[in-house]
């Protein structure tokens, strides 16, 4: 990893001076007016899942497996500054933006992420963060997605570190795929339901409130939404069968994991509609 120097703008606007951050990535610094995120464009890359994904998208004649645009490279930062002024013009709990060029975005700190507690069992035994607390701070973060939702708006790629919780508020983080641009919005939503159920139902203390996290989102959800979801859901039951025989034989695999669980929620919560069912592809 190298570095790169915060450009003269970025220096004024947060009073500091000339500092070097770590290239690619993000990393943090201390400001006169508190802590912020900076951010570095980072080059696209293909990898095999995205190419395999690619391909299914073409070929399976269903809108929520086209593969988002994601935010590597070219003019992504300036895009995600522009998504986050639309989330704040919305009144929703975005990170602000404090500098935002083709190579840099720096944002306030909005507090921390909770992957790593809820996927410690040694974290929360050592007292810093209980389960109801965890918990509760879930169930908010879905609150705020489906509230996103109901101003036809979408986050992209929404997973527990995708958010920061301070003080029991909720801040949205990482604005960086754009699926709305590539699929219709319902299908974007329905995506952002099926990724925020699944990384739930990935860990054990966050599958139990997963359930919960669904019947929430259900409650504000459009017909459009659960058309697609119902869509994506006659996909899922079949190729369910095979994921479970391959899960017996790595059933430590997280992603099957995963996916199963949140399958499971997901046909509980949301059903399959008789048009759902009839129009899921032949494979």
């Amino acid at each position: 990893m190298s570095s790169r120097s915060l450009p003269e703008k970025a220096l004024a606007a947060l009073k500091i001076n000339p500092t070097d951050v770590p290239y690619p990535g993000t990393s943090s610094l201390d400001t006169p007016a508190g802590k912020v995120w900076v951010k570095t464009v980072e080059p696209p890359k293909r990898t095999l899942g995205s190419t395999a994904l690619r391909i299914v998208g073409r070929v399976l004649p269903i809108p929520i497996l086209r593969p988002s645009k994601a935010g590597k490279g070219g003019d992504t930062l300036l895009q995600q500054a522009e998504k986050s002024a639309r989330f704040a013009a919305a009144g929703l709990p975005v990170a602000e933006v404090r500098y935002a060029d083709r190579d840099f975005l720096i944002v306030s700190d909005g507090g921390e992420t909770l992957e790593r507690p809820i996927k410690s069992a040694e974290l929360r035994a050592a007292g810093a963060y209980s389960p109801k607390m965890l918990h509760h701070a879930l169930l908010e973060m879905s609150r705020v997605l489906g509230k996103l939702h109901a101003t036809d708006l979408v986050h992209g790629r929404p997973k527990i570190r995708d958010f920061a919780w301070r003080d029991g508020q909720v801040t949205i983080l990482d604005l960086e795929e754009r699926p709305e641009e590539v699929m219709p919005l319902g299908a974007a939503k329905a995506r952002d339901v099926f990724l925020w159920i699944t990384d739930l139902s990935t860990w054990p203390l966050s599958r139990e409130i997963a359930p919960a996290a669904a019947e929430m989102l259900h409650r504000g959800m459009d017909d459009e939404t659960l058309h697609h979801l119902g869509r994506l859901l006659g996909l899922l039951s079949v190729v369910s069968g095979p994921a479970r025989l391959i899960h017996r034989v790595i059933p430590n695999n997280r992603e099957l994991t995963g996916g199963l669980a949140a399958y499971r929620v997901m046909k509980d919560v949301f059903g399959e509609t008789e048009l759902d069912k009839s129009a899921r592809p032949a494979l």
